[in-house]
């Protein structure tokens, strides 16, 4: 409770001294105030405790919405009766919302400003002369669906080259319209599909409602008059089904996503047009979208022969809108109808997760601020500089030789601060993957009506945190395995029945963090992957052997090479074998891994591991002769010098140390980067035991010389390297490279061995030792020759 008071006095507080500040046609403190008036609006337990607030915070908003629109005047005298309409706000709620006099004087107040003589002037002059003269509108029918409406192909670009455009006079303010119409899109997709599970949930669909009057406000503003006048269209439609005039339908559905789409579309050019200028602009007419609004409203009137973009109206298309325009002089095709589920078996609320969880709590207001993505960069890229910084000082012999026990102490304080900074801007580079992972229920539900398919998304740990950096990069994976397992994975309403399932199959999108990664999976209960036909195709292609002994998820991952596919007939959505190799090399560029398990008739799960920051790493470093590497701290078990009866050597599995009863490989650091060092005897040097994908792997280095923080860096032109993840400063001003242990896990080991002395060199030992299927008789031949 006591929150909330805080927050309620925060915003009238700030919306009296805004207003104080405003001077008349100052309309960027006007957008201020309406937004300012928004979060009052969503403000948890407004409803319950003051409900006339509440309505007085609506109603002030309107108004302020027609002054940006220019509706009523931005003169002086209009903004000192919005002051004393704030001021009356305050007082009703100094009174705990029990003041009808209060309420009252706010009514005639606004009363007075929006029936103003200069506003009925404005709305006279802006209205066209056949709506003035045209008689009274009938009361509205009572709620229900309107008659069906044809919809348009799309906008359609009248070609232009304007040397300059009035909306690009202030850059940033555009640039901040963009970002936040993108994320209002997202939110007004993410709510109107939610819409479908539950179509009289009022809640959702101001949430969706309200979006629509931020954009065209600010549009208004900026004179982007097609976007603002789509957005005021759509607006209206929302509003007869909030006062219940119109019926939610799958009608009013359609029309939200198309023009979300639409806008888009548009919104997509004015960045265009920012990073390349007015050549790029595209002048769009929407006068086609207009009327389909209007239409499926049923209030198409004369009015509607206006068109906006163009003065003249184009004909009568057929079809739901596309998101590509159509140039001018060609009409665009005609697609096909989207085929219609079975009647018998009802679709399931198509990919949703409102069900599954509770909803959650409103964010504080105030609680975040927008920092542009280059200065955030700057910073994370300034305190790496630092970090490197702090480990040369700490590394310097001077600064270690220092007695002083207060220098030390402050040395140590500093060292503290700089790795509390460090941990603080990296963790400002962590989003949630919720932003993603909405992004798939349109394309689920487009999929679904595509192929014919019912499928259900259910989403869980989408505030699960991932690096920024790697949130556009996962995204296209994520689209080409959601296609994957609709089109591949779920099967048709009838064949699942006939199987014993239900009609609607169920597509799992997961994330959560394990062990310093990300992990990110996909499930459906479709009918699995076919793993003979997978064999079938890989002989016929030569990628594998007959006599390969590969196990049925070694069978299953030849999915992800380039051109492999099983599909039957190649369609629009998938089957020409590119998208699974895209996935894996878009994965392994994060330094990620993809994985798939399959079980025949039940369904499939494809698995994303990702680090969870790109660019500091928790790591040991260890000395392998003169060079020293970095060992990712996550995956080390442990480390300890092996005993003579710890080292065996195993047909299948070469030289092993036997590890609380677990029998280990051993991988010779040395051999692999083919460099000198100072053990070659597995019993006097280090072995460090790491994991990584559920395998094990002892690896052997001379010294291991402490742990810490290091910051990645590319290592430029060299790439690719196997069991490289990358490079770092170390405290000397020397390189290390970061092992990818992952890498070296699957890496084959095609070295001779250097049996230790303490073990029998006996010829058996030796065939022993390299009969592993990694190793050539070539080298078990140069082996045998070295032990003799």
């Amino acid at each position: 409770m006591a929150e909330e008071v805080n927050t309620f006095d925060k915003l009238l507080n700030d919306l009296a001294l805004k207003i104080m500040m405003v001077d008349p046609g100052d309309l960027s403190v006007v957008g201020d105030l309406i937004l300012d008036l928004e979060n009052l609006d969503n403000t948890p337990g407004i409803s319950t405790k003051f409900p006339h607030l509440k309505q007085m915070a609506l109603d002030l908003r309107a108004a302020l919405g027609k002054i940006v629109m220019t509706d009523i005047d931005d003169s002086a005298e209009n903004f000192d009766i919005v002051g004393q309409c704030i001021g009356l706000m305050e007082e009703v709620y100094r009174k705990n919302d029990n003041d009808p006099e209060s309420v009252a004087a706010f009514n005639k107040l606004l009363s007075t400003l929006t029936s103003s003589p200069a506003a009925a002037e404005k709305l006279k002059d802006s209205a066209p002369e056949e709506q003035i003269k045209a008689p009274a509108a009938p009361a509205p029918a009572p709620a229900g669906s309107a008659p069906a409406a044809e919809a348009p192909d799309g906008p359609i670009i009248h070609e232009t080259n304007p040397e300059t455009l009035d909306f690009m006079e202030d850059m940033e303010l555009l640039s901040g319209f963009i970002e936040e119409t993108k994320e209002h899109l997202e939110s007004i997709e993410v709510n109107i599909l939610d819409l479908e599970d539950n179509p009289g949930d009022m809640e959702i669909i101001n949430n969706i409602f309200r979006p629509f009057h931020t954009i065209k406000g600010v549009s208004g503003f900026l004179n982007l008059t097609n976007i603002q006048t789509l957005a005021h269209s759509t607006e209206n439609l929302l509003d007869d089904v909030r006062n219940n005039i119109r019926a939610m339908d799958e009608s009013v559905i359609e029309v939200v996503l198309k023009v979300g789409d639409c806008l888009k579309l548009m919104v997509e050019n004015l960045q265009d047009t920012i990073d390349n200028g007015v050549e790029a602009y595209k002048n769009y007419d929407i006068s086609n979208y207009i009327r389909w609004v209007k239409g499926v409203q049923g209030k198409e009137t004369a009015e509607d022969s206006i068109t906006a973009g163009s003065s003249e109206p184009s004909a009568p298309p057929a079809q739901a809108p596309d998101a590509t325009p159509a140039a001018a002089a060609t009409p665009p095709p005609t697609a096909p109808a989207a085929p219609t589920p079975p009647k018998s078996s009802p679709a399931p609320p198509a990919a949703s997760n409102a069900a599954a969880k509770p909803k959650t709590k409103a964010k504080k207001v105030g609680a975040t601020i927008k920092v542009d993505v280059d200065k955030l960069d700057g910073l994370v890229n300034a305190v790496g500089e630092l970090v490197i910084m702090q480990t040369m000082v700490r590394a310097n012999p001077h600064i270690t030789a220092i007695a002083d026990p207060k220098l030390n102490k402050d040395f140590g304080q500093l060292f503290r601060i700089t790795s509390e900074l460090q941990k603080t801007s990296m963790s400002m580079r962590m989003v949630p993957i919720r932003q993603t992972f909405q992004k798939m229920i349109r394309l689920v539900r487009d999929l679904s009506k595509k192929t014919g398919k019912q499928a259900n998304l259910v989403m869980e740990g989408e505030e699960t945190e991932i690096d920024r950096n790697m949130v556009d990069s996962i995204y296209d994976p994520l689209v080409h395995m959601m296609r994957n397992s609709v089109d591949h994975g779920v099967q048709l309403p009838e064949e699942r029945e006939r199987l014993g399932k239900p009609s609607y199959g169920t597509v799992s999108l997961r994330a959560y963090q394990k062990g310093g990664y990300m992990v990110i999976e996909i499930e459906d209960d479709g009918q699995g992957l076919n793993t003979e036909k997978i064999k079938r195709k890989a002989l016929e292609r030569g990628l594998i052997q007959e006599s390969d002994n590969l196990s049925n998820h070694d069978l299953n991952n030849l999915v992800f090479l380039a051109g492999f596919s099983t599909a039957d007939q190649i369609t629009d959505v998938s089957g020409r074998g590119v998208g699974m190799d895209v996935v894996k090399k878009a994965v392994e560029k994060l330094r990620g891994k993809v994985d798939v398990m399959s079980e025949p008739g039940k369904g499939s799960i494809f698995t994303i591991r990702l680090p969870l920051t790109l660019a500091i790493i928790d790591g040991i470093i260890v000395q392998v002769g003169t060079e020293r590497y970095i060992i990712p701290t996550i995956a080390i078990r442990e480390s300890f010098r092996p005993r003579p009866e710890d080292y065996k050597t195993i047909k299948g599995q070469g030289e092993t140390l036997l590890v609380r009863g677990t029998l280990v490989p051993i991988i010779r650091l040395y051999k692999y980067f083919q460099i000198e060092a100072r053990c070659t005897d597995p019993c006097e040097a280090i072995v460090v035991v790491v994991e990584s994908e559920g395998k094990q792997r002892a690896i052997m280095v001379d010294e291991l010389l402490g742990k810490q923080e290091v910051v990645i860096k590319n290592l430029g032109g060299i790439t690719d390297i196997t069991g490289v993840a990358g490079g770092t400063i170390l405290g000397d001003g020397r390189v290390g490279l970061i092992l990818d242990l992952a890498g070296l896990v699957t890496a084959k080991m095609n070295y001779s061995l250097d049996v230790p002395a303490a073990i029998p060199r006996d010829n058996a030992a030796i065939e022993e030792a390299v009969g592993t299927e990694n190793t050539t008789d070539t080298e078990k031949a140069t082996a045998s020759e070295q032990a003799s």
